[in-house]
């Protein structure tokens, strides 16, 4: 690697400011902070080029109160990282180890590391971007820690940096040890429950139970206040418990469970005000059943499921008739079975219902009942040794109404009479209503009609033709390729057209309906000596 970017390192901007911590801290950072750093073209020799970092920084663990034995993850970052020298640098050039001392109830080493620093290529005098280097350690014995960044390494392949406390030294051969510190507590307490009243399990418990609890590990001689929270050990507190421990930091103490405290999963969180245990504890509500099928005829094979009940309490299962009087109701001949419930009160077993009067499955164990609908088969029988039963059905069908139509068919709305010439004596023009189709599905006893209206003849120029020249053939037929209730009739030939019947059908106490064709052929008187035009007159038909 050439030289100049051998110092790539070596170059860092920014003011420097001094940090100094009394005690370590319950947790740092971020924190702005300085530390003082020298570059190494090889890690025989000595160091050259001295400067400050200056940057934030965050030192964090997690678990955050281990426990004896437990791996903890130690995490340094910085934010913005140093300033590069005058050449880019490729990624992941400059590997990044962070040593962290471990002094107090335990003691040692352990390394943090970044291997791919920096995360993209960065040009000359650019910043070389935020990191965060990581390790791990197992916790030792119950005791206060204290995490101390010790000395920081850019392991640049041929011009490593070492940094650490602020100030002009060899900071590889005599690092000092920064104001990065952390304190941590190994915590060994924890929370035992010992028994639960009215309960034969300990992992369940009912509004008006007393918890009782041990604990060890927490403060010598102290008052304990505990209390039901969420599954998480958070949220709202919920009634209130006391206890106390002795010389050794081991004592006993009791929860009386809220009548309306919250049902389902929950946590039991003793503390002594300043260390906190817990134990998982599940709240049980008022018991229930539910079953399926939820309803058959005699002989039917259910399922019967159940929550909140006494864990590891017998819960018997039986059928039950309708209540007559005060409860319960009596029971029904169906043989009652036996299901144990689980750790978290959960019931679930088979169960035969054969007595038709069977109204209610139902679950009891002590003073906890609870009922399920059951819904018996209204046709329902059991065959005897020597017999027959049977089971009869209603079948229905339903046949809905249709409506009573018409619709022209082939042709135009215009109808269009033979030409005449002027003459002398009176003239009959002729022509042809095309076919109307009328549908009647109302299927009733009701009958219908066609009947017609027309308007007088008006000319243009000039001139008119009274209504009553026209008149008309009625033909009514049934309609090809269907089936008809009735007959329909047609008008009278020859009649006037307005206000004349084209075609009917009757009214039939044995029901009508059907599709009938109607249609007519036309003729018009045409006056002697009537004047030259064009006569129009509209002709109604209407379905009644």
């Amino acid at each position: 690697m050439r030289r100049n970017v051998r110092r790539t390192l070596a170059v860092i901007a920014g003011a420097t400011l001094a940090l100094t911590v009394a005690a370590p801290a319950a947790a740092y950072g971020p924190t702005a902070g300085s530390l003082g750093c020298r570059i190494y073209f090889s890690d025989d020799g000595t160091g050259g080029s001295p400067t400050t970092w200056s940057d934030t920084f965050t030192l964090t663990q997690t678990p955050v109160t281990p426990r004896p034995g437990q791996t903890v993850t130690v995490s340094f970052s910085a934010a913005a990282g140093s300033t590069n020298g005058p050449v880019g640098l490729p990624a992941g050039s400059v590997p990044v180890f962070v040593t962290v001392g471990i002094s107090g109830s335990q003691t040692g080493t352990v390394t943090l590391q970044q291997p791919n620093y920096p995360a993209t290529a960065v040009a000359a005098t650019q910043k070389l971007g935020g990191f965060t280097a990581t390790g791990t350690f197992v916790a030792g014995s119950a005791g206060n820690l204290g995490l101390t960044v010790k000395q920081i390494k850019f392991a640049n392949t041929t011009a490593s940096t070492y940094c650490s406390a602020a100030g002009d030294r060899d900071h590889k051969a005599e690092p000092a040890d920064t104001s990065i510190v952390q304190a941590v507590t190994v915590f060994d307490g924890g929370v035992t429950i010992s028994s639960i009243t009215g309960q034969t399990a300990l992992t369940a418990a009912r509004g008006g139970n007393t918890v009782n609890f041990s604990v060890t590990g927490l403060a010598a001689n102290a008052t304990l206040s505990a209390t039901l929270r969420d599954n998480t050990g958070g949220g709202t507190d919920e009634g209130t418990g006391t206890g106390t421990t002795g010389a050794t930091g081991t004592g006993t103490g009791s929860l009386v469970v809220p009548a309306n405290a919250t049902s389902g999963s929950r946590t039991v969180v003793v503390t002594d005000g300043t260390n906190t245990v817990s134990a998982p504890l599940t709240i049980l509500g008022t018991p229930k059943i539910s079953i399926s099928p939820a309803g058959g005829g005699a002989g039917t094979a259910i399922t019967v499921t159940g929550s909140d009940w006494n864990p590891g309490s017998t819960v018997t299962i039986g059928g039950y008739k309708a209540l007559t009087g005060a409860p319960p109701p009596p029971p029904s001949s169906d043989p009652a079975v036996t299901a144990t419930a689980s750790g978290t009160g959960g019931i679930g077993t088979p169960f035969t219902v054969n007595d038709v009067t069977t109204a209610y499955i139902g679950a009891q164990a002590g003073q906890l009942f609870a009922l399920a609908t059951w819904t018996p088969s209204a046709d329902a029988c059991t065959a005897p040794a020597a017999g027959q039963c049977d089971l009869k059905y209603e079948l229905t069908q339903t046949v809905n109404a249709g409506a009573l139509s018409m619709s022209r068919g082939n042709g135009t709305s215009v109808v269009a009479f033979r030409g005449v010439t002027v003459s002398t004596s009176e003239q009959t023009a002729t022509g042809t209503l095309p076919a109307i189709n009328v549908t009647d599905l109302r299927g009733g006893t009701y009958g219908w009609s066609l009947t017609a209206a027309v308007t007088d003849f008006t000319g243009v120029p000039i001139g008119s033709i009274g209504k009553d020249a026209l008149t008309w053939k009625p033909a009514c037929t049934a309609h090809a390729g269907v089936t008809n209730a009735v007959v329909a009739a047609p008008g009278t030939d020859g009649s006037k057209v307005d206000q004349a019947t084209l075609c009917s059908a009757p009214a039939e106490t044995d029901g009508t309906g059907g599709s009938f064709d109607a249609s007519a052929e036309l003729a018009l008187a045409v006056p002697a000596n009537q004047f030259a035009g064009k006569y129009t007159a509209t002709l109604t038909i209407t379905l009644s």
